[in-house]
């Protein structure tokens, strides 16, 4: 192997890992929204069956208040919640950096033509670089245009 599809590889290699950690990190953080997301609206409807009384009746409150607290404290389906929206918000995460995931397995899988999926991903890191981190060449639509 020479050193171009080395350092190819070692690019591909880097590359591959920090699309990996941006899925996985995409995902807690989105699980962790779908999880507040969806026990809000759950927790919203028993809470309001709750509160509602025909009659004065303590013991018909004091059930309506335990099976309020019983469902708050249920964790079943966060965990449901958790797990679906882990995978929805990697796999978003994933398709949104479809262009360097496919330029890294190129660069790691390819024999002859790594080099070439390594060149891809120098460009792309370049385009990277100077349009989403100093986000040059984009409109910037909070300057008056007056």
């Amino acid at each position: 192997m020479n050193k171009w599809n080395a350092a190819a590889k070692i690019a591909g290699a880097l590359t591959a890992a920090t699309v990996l950690y941006n899925a996985h990190d995409v995902g807690v953080k989105t699980s962790a929204e779908h999880i507040k997301h969806k026990s809000s609206e759950r927790l919203t409807d028993i809470y309001m069956r709750s509160r509602r009384m025909e009659d004065l009746n303590e013991t018909t409150s004091q059930l309506k208040d335990f099976y309020f607290r019983s469902n708050a404290d249920w964790n079943l389906p966060d965990k449901f919640n958790a797990i679906t929206g882990y995978f929805s918000g990697a796999f978003k995460q994933m398709a949104s950096d479809i262009v360097p995931a496919v330029l890294a397995t190129g660069a790691l899988l390819g024999k002859k033509s790594s080099k070439f999926f390594g060149i891809g991903l120098l460009i792309y890191g370049i385009k990277y670089l100077i349009f989403d981190v100093m986000d040059i060449g984009r409109p910037n639509h909070l300057k008056g245009g007056h």
